[in-house]
């Protein structure tokens, strides 16, 4: 696919600076470890047994949503490296928990009263790095059929903007509006065919509460365009430009 330059929403225009560290942020280095070791050293359940998440004994994690919110900015940041000592069944377990309010709200953090907006904001610009340094190259290989998950990061890829309530939580607000559409524009133009599928799944279901109709058609009618070789992507994106996916 050939790549275009696109205008690029204010959320962008930092992207060249350096990302978020744990000094930067303000983030304690032993918090965001055991986070790591909370969401993603776990052990795969083998066929019949169930993730570790739903073990009723299992100590809880407790961090502030304010605390959730920057180690989530800094895992999206460093997704990449931090995230390779972890098998793609263990990557896919804890961003199943980041991604999805089935155990401990971790999504919903962001949009809590007490983390502000620009905090928000912080973790939507790093948000990009965990698809094209971590998601992106993980799943290079994969080329099944669309909709047709069979690993759990894979799961994750396809669903997560099928299941995150976070941005359903905050679509009233503008500059929730503008990371969004932000994202979906930078993950198109990532060189992951299951990346842009996941862009593509995120626009059928929330394109028209991004309020960027002309922007949107402008952008999808270039995506189709540049397709080649491959059908069923451009009938998905066909079908995701029309709000047709589910």
């Amino acid at each position: 696919m050939t790549k275009k330059k696109l205008a690029r929403h204010r959320i962008g225009a930092d992207r060249q600076q350096p990302p978020p560290t744990l000094a930067s942020i303000g983030l304690d280095q032993t918090l965001y470890q055991n986070a790591l070791r909370h969401l993603f050293d776990r052990p795969v359940p083998v066929e019949g047994e169930r993730e570790w998440y739903w073990d009723l004994d299992e100590p809880e994690f407790t961090a502030t949503p304010l605390e959730w919110t920057h180690i989530q900015t800094v895992l999206f940041a460093n997704a990449g490296t931090d995230l390779l000592p972890y098998s793609d069944d263990q990557v896919g377990m804890g961003l199943n928990l980041v991604m999805s309010n089935n155990h401990d709200d971790i999504p919903l953090m962001v949009n809590d009263p007490s983390v502000s907006l620009a905090d928000a904001m912080r973790m939507m610009q790093t948000f990009p790095c965990l698809w094209r340094d971590c998601i992106g190259p993980r799943l290079s290989k994969v080329h099944e059929s669309i909709g047709s998950c069979c690993n759990r990061l894979e799961f994750v890829c396809y669903m997560w903007f099928d299941v995150w309530p976070t941005f359903w939580n905050a679509l009233h607000v503008p500059e929730w509006r503008n990371a969004m559409w932000f994202v979906y524009c930078e993950m198109l133009e990532m060189p992951y065919r299951q990346v842009q599928i996941a862009a593509l799944h995120g626009i059928g279901h929330e394109g028209s509460y991004l309020q960027k109709p002309r922007e949107l058609q402008k952008r999808m009618e270039e995506f189709i365009r540049n397709v080649r070789n491959d059908d069923e992507l451009k009938s998905y994106a066909q079908a995701a430009a029309s709000g047709l996916v589910q």
